[in-house]
């Protein structure tokens, strides 16, 4: 019992004489992101995740004093609306009420000059109208790296799946058709440095139309694009692909009328139903962001209908309009495209091929790329590599280096390094001087 007695104590002796404190806060914020610096007397143990409806960041500061807290109050932050502290076992638990579904990353500094160890906290997301603005001291004097510019994100919905087999014939289903087709335009796009993919589903597996939007914007998709190959039994000479944006008055022709009522008839109501809001909400979501994303829509489907024409027939030679239920997000530009027709027996020869497969998916990778080549969002790798096109910079490989890993850090695909430098083959060496892009990852 003494010796049970002398253990808790001695732990407890430890803990408080490893609590540190918190000794300052800095804050700053532009378009693109916002940063909170929290300066401490030690080496903080922490634990963060985030949390939706309402979004919050949870911060677990294990050895985290509650009698200094009080600062935190200062933070005046139009992504970040208050800060609620907690004591939470010998730590502290802080939690940011964020204004938006913002992206957040946590991480520890060490002491540096004049600065103590610190705990920095981004919140990324774009805020028009936000201007640069610094409290308590310069960002340029605070030692801290910038903040970490994040990846495109693209969703990519293979249609139907499970009980839903969608359309089929000779032999081939469309559920597992346009499955392969994502899974190959998911590598891509999870190949090139600055974007990264998310599937509403990766295997045979029923998803409700409503969800499969909610599971785009839930992993903050930048591009929504739903593959589908369906069938049009009223002629069955119909085949080519096509692609389609959302029309909130409806089909433009008969062909679009016969396919959206087909993908929505099943699940229409799981659809965001506009009509449901009071007018002056309607006009708001209409005139903005729903303009907006139909704008962009537009856009980028006009590149990836040109890049498949190059890979293929095409049935329509222009961008198709509809009121699919899956592309109804006011708030994520979205694409519909209709790889083939099953009922067709040219198509469906040509969409069990595999070599077509990858021809079809590069042309959509290459079409959405090549919109956001143009017009990145802003806070993005993407972005940040065209604002710096051209510049470089001289780096020394340090012991651990791969050339591969240069690369990525650097957003070049590994031949694009090699040609930059003249290298013939992957062998490098300690101290060897290799040219970059001045935009690292």
């Amino acid at each position: 019992m003494i010796r049970l007695l002398t253990t808790i104590f001695a732990a407890f002796f430890a803990a408080s004489v490893h609590a540190i404190d918190l000794k300052s806060v800095r804050s700053s914020a532009d378009q693109d992101s916002s940063r909170v610096v929290l300066e401490l007397s030690g080496k903080p143990k922490f634990s963060h995740f985030n949390l939706n409806n309402p979004s919050r960041l949870v911060l677990d500061i294990n050895n985290l004093s509650t009698r200094t807290l009080q600062s935190l109050d200062s933070i005046d932050d139009s992504r970040i609306k208050r800060v609620r502290s907690s004591a939470r076992g010998n730590g502290s638990r802080l939690v940011f009420d964020l204004s938006g579904d913002y992206r957040s990353n946590v991480f520890a500094l060490g002491p540096k000059g004049r600065y103590p160890d610190r705990l920095v906290i981004d919140v990324v997301g774009y805020v028009a109208g936000e201007k640069a603005s610094v409290r308590t001291t310069s960002v340029s004097d605070t030692a801290e790296p910038p903040v970490e510019k994040r990846d495109i994100v693209v969703a990519i919905d293979p249609g139907h799946g499970g009980k839903d087999p969608g359309a089929s014939s000779y032999g081939v289903v469309e559920k597992k058709v346009v499955l392969q087709i994502a899974k190959r335009l998911a590598r891509r796009f999870q190949s090139e440095p600055g974007y990264r993919a998310v599937l509403t589903r990766d295997d045979d597996r029923f998803i409700v139309l409503k969800d499969r939007p909610r599971i785009a914007r839930e992993a903050g998709a930048d591009f929504f694009v739903s593959i589908h190959a369906d069938s049009f039994p009223k002629n069955r000479n119909v085949r080519g692909t096509g692609v389609y944006a959302l029309s909130l008055r409806g089909a433009n022709s008969e062909l679009s009328r016969w396919l959206q009522n087909t993908e929505n008839a099943d699940d229409l109501a799981g659809g965001v139903d506009l009509g449901d809001v009071d007018n002056d909400t309607r006009q708001v979501l209409l005139n903005m962001s729903m303009e907006s994303a139909i704008r962009i829509s537009k856009q980028a489907g006009e590149g990836v209908l040109s890049d498949l024409k190059d890979a293929g027939r095409v049935h329509k030679k222009h961008l198709g309009l509809a009121n699919f239920v899956v592309l109804r997000s006011p708030d994520i530009p979205s694409l519909l495209i209709e790889t083939g027709f099953l009922s067709n027996r040219s198509d469906a020869k040509r969409l069990s091929s595999s070599r077509e497969q990858e021809k079809i998916a590069a042309a959509i990778f290459e079409g959405i790329k090549r919109y956001f080549e143009k017009s990145p969002p802003a806070n993005t790798f993407v972005a940040w590599r065209k604002q710096n096109a051209g510049k470089r910079m001289t780096i020394e490989v340090k012991r651990g280096d791969t050339l591969s890993e240069i690369a990525a850090r650097y957003g070049l695909s590994l031949q694009a390094l090699k040609e930059l430098n003249g290298l013939e083959t992957n062998v490098i060496h300690l101290g060897q001087k290799l040219e970059v892009p001045v935009s690292s990852r």
